[in-house]
């Protein structure tokens, strides 16, 4: 009996979610109360695409939706990156509401739509690496590869000519994988355009200084996760960075189980409690630390696109402050970048992304015609 194929990109299963008709979708905005609608074309068919990528070097099992417009032969592909998320069974995939809107958003004007879950969330059993860019990449273009393999075995056509958009978390991780696919082609997909919507780019000097005051409700959670995250993909003592009683809260919160507002409510109201009063005095003197490095690793500016990236950014958005896209955009204009920033309007973090896909989507189309 022969072992598994268990390299990167590898599909090991499709599965048929539910399908949808256009007019089902556009009852599902209404009863969704989304503030800014969008105009759907066509049914759309869900799919959970199980795969296998890597992690740390080794074999890991992810998951992500793919979503195909119904009787209608897609030109384009448009991956959505998705925000930050720290339960399993709220992921793309996982057959709720985030998976419905975002297909019926792209695969409903006729795109194929693919948004992967990420490494830990989904079906998969592990940690999410959050805001960490090999894997996020790794995860990414892992499932385009399964994608056009699913694609190939059916006889259906894929899509290379691939647009990405991405909301906070996943507004990194658009700036990270075009940065990849430029830098290292796949022969799977060709980078037409890209979205980031409300974009923590420079998370040593512009995303944590910022969020370590706690001007939103939401940043002991983000902090915690990242710490979290980083700990574990860095092999360092989240001790080190938290003290020892924040550090065993939070590996019970970030188990992929708890859902975002549990968390909150059993985290500080302000992240700095949760840090070590030497830490803390160490990075805002600007010591090196294992953290510091790694959010320096991490950071999605020091670049120079070539396909065209589009910022878009609330001006009242505390959680991501303006200010990450401003002068992430100069940044990446000093490297001779295709950088565009696009204010949205005067909205938070939670209401941003509502007014800025409808944009995305109608930029999307002029570009797939191109």
């Amino acid at each position: 009996m022969s072992l598994p194929d268990k390299s990167r990109g590898t599909l090991v299963s499709v599965e048929k979610l539910s399908s949808h008709s256009a007019l089902k979708l556009r009852i599902a905005q209404r009863i969704a109360r989304i503030p800014k609608r969008f105009p759907v074309r066509h049914g759309i068919v869900l799919y959970r695409i199980t795969y296998w990528t890597e992690l740390s070097g080794k074999p890991q099992l992810a998951t992500g939706l793919l979503s195909i417009p119904k009787n209608h032969r897609a030109q384009t592909s448009v991956m959505w990156l998705n925000g930050t998320n720290p339960t399993r069974s709220e992921a793309p995939s996982a057959g709720g509401l985030v998976g419905l809107l975002v297909g019926a958003l792209f695969a409903g004007s006729g795109h194929l739509l693919l948004a992967p879950d990420y490494i830990g969330l989904g079906t998969s059993d592990t940690y999410h690496p959050y805001m960490h860019a090999v894997s996020t990449v790794d995860a990414a273009t892992d499932f385009i590869r399964a994608v056009a393999s699913h694609c190939d075995s059916e006889g259906m056509e894929w899509c290379p000519r691939l647009m990405l958009v991405g909301y906070s978390q996943g507004a990194h991780a658009v700036a990270v994988l075009q940065r990849q696919l430029e830098a290292s082609p796949i022969q799977e997909a060709e980078v037409l355009a890209s979205a980031s919507i409300a974009p923590p780019l420079d998370l040593a000097n512009v995303t944590l200084p910022w969020a370590l005051e706690g001007h939103a409700a939401s940043h002991s959670t983000y902090l915690a996760y990242i710490a979290h995250s980083y700990s574990r993909a860095y092999n360092q003592a989240l001790e080190s960075l938290l003290t020892d009683e924040a550090a065993t809260l939070v590996r019970e919160l970030f188990d992929g189980l708890h859902v975002g507002d549990e968390i909150m409510k059993q985290l500080p109201p302000t992240p700095l409690p949760m840090f070590r009063d030497d830490w803390v005095q160490g990075y805002r003197a600007g010591e090196s630390s294992w953290f510091r490095r790694a959010l320096e690793e991490n950071e999605a500016f020091d670049w120079a696109p070539r396909a065209p990236l589009r910022l878009y950014y609330g001006d009242a958005d505390v959680d991501v402050h303006p200010n990450d896209a401003l002068l992430g955009a100069e940044k990446i204009r000093k490297r001779g970048g295709n950088v565009e920033v696009v204010p949205v309007g005067h909205f938070d973090h939670a209401s941003v992304v509502y007014h800025a896909v409808p944009l995305v989507q109608e930029w999307f189309g002029r570009v797939g015609k191109a």
